[in-house]
């Protein structure tokens, strides 16, 4: 212990006289940071800190030889510098040093920066903190403190490998499946604390008592016999079935799919490690009632420290996917990284008008898209954003963080807390859609919104998105899309889906290939990459005016023998006025994304996203289009894992950018 606080003492000294030497005069060590609720559950102390007239601008930390390049170490700094000083500024740096290694952080940017600012030049080195950008860090900071979503994840990599090895459930997706039954049962355990079993052979028991790791240990076979006849009963009850909009009523799994691990010391293990706790040692609840996150103000604020954050748990399910999902389903599978799904939802609901969010299918403007037949169909939530390749849901999840974030806005004075709540359940029912041809993709999405309070009854299982005719009653009806659809050149080539490509009735032309500016003289395809036939059928399926936001492969963007594509999109540009002419869509964004964003998946694909908005009519003109480049998204591979970026994530600053000054409701 003396060896550590001697290293300590020394660390900070130095540490305290090279901020001496750039200029700080406000240097305080073991500073108390800001406790959000004031009662000591949150309280954290800086080592040494250097403020400037009580600004916070760097918050020191030090360490053991070796330990500043620990992602552990880093992380924790960073949680501490989020908490900040006096009223929850945070700091806008960080510095952690063990004597061999630095590194510095720029909180705002997220991201490793060379050097440490001098007190006169801190402020034009770094940009101001927003306040959403503050609110994000001080939440982000303490859901650091609830648990580490690393720590988590790689429980969910541990149980997946016993599963999968010692447990016998194979192969690598179908262990997957049995970490989602068990999670789904500790939902319920969360949720209904005191339910008594009525079938098989727990009948009379409470849940509580047999999904229990001691219980399992000491019952054995019985217990597992036991838990799997109550796995088939929760799933089945009425609380978790859903009629999607074929009519069909659909329970989170098949309503006769079993829990299908026999090893009792695995299930154990597995209901051990879902037993999730914090820092302190505190149960961590799985989900947060609507209820406790109202408004944006400071008691809404200070819920949010209090609890889990409440994508902990998803960002932990969401680096597990990616790392261990199988993406040999239908078209394949490249799992979104939450990253990406962030930065474009918050771009995309950056441009929506919260009269929009607000809108019933009954309200003029509304009708006659909806068409609806009865006043309970007119009073329903006009707004719909979805994705018909969601695999296992992240888009989907995106969007109902930024809705429920405006939704329960303290700004919208006109309706009582009351009000936002049913207008949020009633969303959470109707305004969500998702769509996929795996229905283990499908199966997964039902978990990853369980884990997130949604409704799962607009998820539904297709045999091909491009073709289905349940979603042709969509037609028209979307205000917002956000997808990454599978993609590659000549993958797609059903003769029955590309003839539908090529229904200029229907609004499709892009089953059809042309010179650019020559559309009259077309030919058939008898294969297409999927990426174009999805540009089009996802503008299909938006109202004039929807947005579509949608990774593609850059070829779409910049091969030439794909122009015509753009062409379709985007129209002709006039060569003395430099205008755009026809085209069905204005185009808003394009972001490139690194070769790291999907390699977790298993491909390297150069890719960006489109920001593209449906014309509302044909004589609509193109304005500028933002334009950024990402070279960092905040982690890389490392063997079959992803690690932090030292880099950062650029991702933050370019939705940043865009919503200061590229965004509006256009």
């Amino acid at each position: 212990m003396a060896k550590r606080k001697n290293t300590t003492d020394a660390l900070r000294d130095g540490a305290r006289e090279k901020l001496s030497q750039l200029g700080y005069q406000q240097i305080k060590d073991d500073l108390a940071l800001f406790d959000p609720l004031g009662d000591g559950s949150m309280s954290a102390t800086a080592e040494l800190a250097a403020l400037d007239e009580d600004e916070p601008v760097i918050l020191f930390a030090s360490g053991e030889p070796g330990d500043a390049s620990r992602p552990a170490v880093q992380d924790d700094a960073k949680f501490k510098a989020g908490l900040g000083a006096a009223a929850g500024k945070p700091f806008r740096f960080v510095w952690v040093w063990d004597d061999e290694n630095d590194f510095i952080f720029d909180v705002e940017k997220d991201a490793q920066v060379s050097a440490l600012p001098a007190r006169d030049e801190w402020k034009t080195v770094a940009r101001p903190i927003s306040e959403s950008r503050t609110r994000l860090v001080q939440e982000v900071s303490a859901e650091y403190h609830r648990g580490d979503f690393r720590a988590i994840q790689r429980k969910f990599d541990q149980l997946h490998e016993a599963i999968y090895s010692r447990g016998g459930v194979k192969p690598t997706n179908a262990a997957i499946d049995e970490l989602g039954k068990l999670l789904f049962l500790r939902i319920h355990l969360e949720k209904a604390p005191g339910y008594v079993l009525t079938s098989g052979a727990p009948k009379g028991k409470r849940f509580a008592d047999i999904y229990s790791a001691d219980h399992v240990r000491e019952h054995k076979k019985d217990a597992v016999i036991q838990l799997k006849d109550a796995f088939r009963e929760i799933n089945n009850l009425p609380q978790y079935k859903a009629t999607d909009i074929t009519g069909d009523v659909h329970t989170i799994f098949s309503y006769d799919e079993p829990l299908r691990l026999e090893n009792p010391e695995v299930l154990a293990l597995a209901i051990e490690a879902l037993e999730l706790r914090d820092r302190e040692g505190k149960p961590i609840r799985l989900s947060v009632p609507d209820r406790e996150l109202l408004g944006n103000g400071e008691k809404a604020r200070e819920m949010r420290a209090h609890l889990i954050h409440e994508d902990l748990l998803g960002w932990a399910f969401d680096v597990f996917l990616r790392g261990k999902y199988a993406s040999d389903e239908g078209l394949a599978t490249y799992l979104t990284p939450s990253q990406v799904v962030e930065c474009m939802a918050r771009m995309v609901f950056h441009d929506v008008p919260d009269a929009d969010l607000w809108a019933r299918r009954g309200d003029d403007g509304q009708r006659e898209r909806w068409n609806p037949q009865t006043d309970e169909e007119s009073a329903l939530p006009a707004f719909l954003v979805g994705d018909i390749c969601c695999g296992t849901g992240r888009f989907p999840i995106g969007a109902l963080r930024e809705v429920k974030r405006r939704v329960l806005d303290d700004r919208h004075v006109g309706h009582s807390d009351d009000d936002k709540l049913r207008w949020l359940s009633q969303m959470k029912r109707h305004s969500f859609f998702g769509a996929d041809q795996a229905s283990g993709s499908i199966q997964k999405a039902r978990i990853n919104m369980l884990l997130y309070g949604e409704d799962h009854s607009q998820l539904l299982k297709v045999d091909d998105s491009l073709v289905d005719p349940h979603l042709d009653r969509l037609i028209g009806k979307f205000d917002v899309i956000l997808t990454n659809p599978p993609f590659g050149s000549g993958k797609y080539d059903d003769p029955f889906g590309l003839a539908r490509m090529r229904d200029e009735a229907r609004g499709l032309e892009l089953g059809w290939s042309w010179a650019p500016g020559n559309r009259g003289k077309r030919k058939e395809l008898a294969k297409a990459d999927p990426a174009s036939l999805f540009i089009d059928r996802n503008l299909q399926l938006l109202k004039p005016g929807g947005r579509l936001l949608i990774v593609v492969p850059d070829g779409i963007l910049c091969n030439s023998g794909d122009a015509y594509i753009r062409e379709y999109f985007m129209g002709t540009q006039d060569e003395e006025t430099g205008e755009f002419l026809g085209g069905k869509a204005i185009v808003r964004a394009v972001v490139s994304l690194p070769t790291e964003t999907f390699s977790i998946a298993g491909t390297g694909a150069k890719t960006s996203f489109l920001y593209l908005q449906k014309k509302r009519h044909p004589a609509e003109k193109q304005g500028p289009v933002f334009m950024a480049v990402a070279e960092h998204v905040g982690y890389l591979k490392k063997g079959k894992t992803e690690v932090p970026d030292p880099s950062g994530n650029d991702l933050v600053a370019i939705s940043s950018t865009y919503v200061t000054t590229a965004g509006g409701a256009g």
